[in-house]
């Protein structure tokens, strides 16, 4: 069993040790200094390559869908026949 912090420098030490805040700031100084680029500190951001459309946007394709075929099926011409292009 591990006793406690013999000084309070002891016990500051640890702390620091045991801190995620401060290896990331000892992590930016160490690619400041040594000229490398930090990419572990990027923020996660939404990937790109997929896209998830909203309601209200889901919705418009849906209304715009719906009204291209009824006006087929009452013998009228197409207004999205080229990839959605009017």
């Amino acid at each position: 069993m591990r006793g406690g912090p013999r000084s309070l420098e002891e016990f500051f030490y640890h702390k620091l040790m045991q801190s995620p805040a401060f290896h990331r700031f000892v992590r930016r100084i160490y690619y400041k200094v040594n000229g490398l680029t930090d990419t572990s500190t990027a923020r996660p951001s939404q990937n790109l390559g997929t896209y998830h459309p909203s309601t209200i946007q889901k919705f418009n394709a849906y209304r715009i869908l719906f009204w291209d075929e009824i006006r087929s099926t009452f013998g009228l011409s197409r207004k999205f026949k080229n990839n959605f292009k009017p």
